[in-house]
């Protein structure tokens, strides 16, 4: 079954603090999934988060105006042109299977004397909080076809660290997925700083503006974020993020120094974002959902040796992907000039440069691109990376 989604984690951990791990409690999105490439947003087809997650980036978006926030409300909102990528999912209303799944899990962990997650939030331990969640949001994530993303501070970082307690599956399933990811995304990051640059990256912030920032953020942030992740005390109930959404908001001019930079960033990137997307349905997603990741968890030993060289081979070949995607009577016509400049990088291909210099048919053109062992894998991976490399170029 195709694999076409992922979820972003947001606070879920903090469910293991109440008895019922279907009611509804405190979350968030992580903002630096816009400014780390944003990868799972061009990736997948579907990006999924808990209901509550996206109920307090709405709140934000009208209360404080974080950018990341009223981002996240377009992404979900279904208007426009990006709407509808991301979706929620209600606990409160999962299927019988992955709610009795889930069920068995957040009982289990509950039963963990080791598993300590309200000292880990006072304690900032965000790496074992992020393997909690990614335990509890396994059936909720399979049950959308979807896999789970881990820390988004960084596209080396999606899937859950190593280390993870153990899941009722293969041992290594989740980091040769990890390692797949990367291995795609790798090229686009490289193209350009933070890949696909949707907003700028903290590193580039105004300074100053960052700094009156910070000092806000001791003010109305600092000293009430930890009851805000666990959902307790003033910040208990499903809308418990309102009063602590109302305290920062007394600080909204000073935020706006940065949120405001950022949103124009959103409006000047979201066209790339686009094209990116639509460039991997059609030469990405079908591989990468439809085989790469169902095989890889069928935990199939053989499949992922095989990525590193579809990868490699694609980036080789790009500079020709134009060929690999145009029909017989197509060819000819760009044959001299692609195969030529793919010649230049790849010295065995300056034989097939020769037939078409010297006037080759299409079909010699074509015979000899397929003794070149194009692997039905590699050969639309190349079209996407040369269609994604003019987007980021633009």
């Amino acid at each position: 079954m195709a694999v076409n989604g992922i979820y972003i984690p947001g606070w879920e951990y903090n469910r293991l603090l109440a008895d019922d791990p279907y009611k509804p409690r405190n979350s968030a999105l992580p903002g630096a999934l816009l400014w780390n490439g944003a990868a799972p947003l061009w990736m997948f087809e579907k990006v999924y988060c808990t209901k509550e997650s996206l109920e307090s980036e709405k709140f934000a978006a009208e209360e404080v105006g974080w950018a990341t926030s009223r981002i996240f409300q377009q992404l979900a909102d279904g208007r426009g042109r990006c709407g509808g990528i991301l979706e929620t999912v209600d606990w409160q209303t999962l299927n019988d299977d992955p709610r009795d799944c889930l069920g068995r899990i957040h009982a289990s962990l509950k039963a963990d004397d080791s598993c300590q997650v309200r000292r880990w939030i006072d304690e900032g331990n965000d790496p074992a909080l992020e393997q909690v969640n990614h335990t509890l949001l396994q059936p909720v994530a399979a049950a959308h076809h979807s896999i789970v993303a881990g820390s988004m501070g960084g596209l080396r970082h999606w899937l859950a660290p190593q280390g993870a307690p153990q899941h009722p599956t293969p041992e290594g399933r989740h980091e040769q997925i990890q390692r797949l990811l990367s291995l795609i995304s790798a090229p686009i990051d490289n193209a350009q700083p933070n890949g696909l640059r949707l907003l700028r990256h903290p590193r580039d912030w105004d300074p100053g503006a960052l700094a009156r920032q910070e000092q806000a953020k001791e003010r109305v942030e600092t000293p009430f974020i930890r009851d805000l992740q666990a959902g307790e005390g003033d910040f208990e109930g499903a809308n418990g993020f309102q009063p602590y959404l109302r305290n920062v908001a007394t600080e909204k001019a000073v935020y706006q120094g940065v949120d405001a930079p950022l949103f124009s960033d959103w409006k000047n990137n979201l066209d790339r974002l686009l094209k990116l997307r639509d460039a991997a349905e059609k030469h990405l997603w079908p591989n990468l959902h439809g085989e790469w990741l169902p095989a890889l968890l069928e935990n199939d030993p053989k499949t992922f040796k095989k990525f590193p060289h579809y990868v490699k081979d694609a980036l080789r070949y790009s500079p020709i992907g134009e060929l690999l995607n145009l029909t017989t009577t197509q060819v000819i016509g760009l044959a001299s000039a692609a195969i030529g400049a793919a010649a230049t990088y790849d010295p065995e291909l300056q034989d097939v440069a020769a037939y078409v210099s010297a006037g080759g048919a299409t079909a010699v053109v074509i015979d000899k691109i397929g003794e070149r062992r194009m692997a039905p894998n590699a050969g639309p991976l190349a079209v996407f990376y040369q269609e994604a490399f003019r987007v980021l170029r633009h």
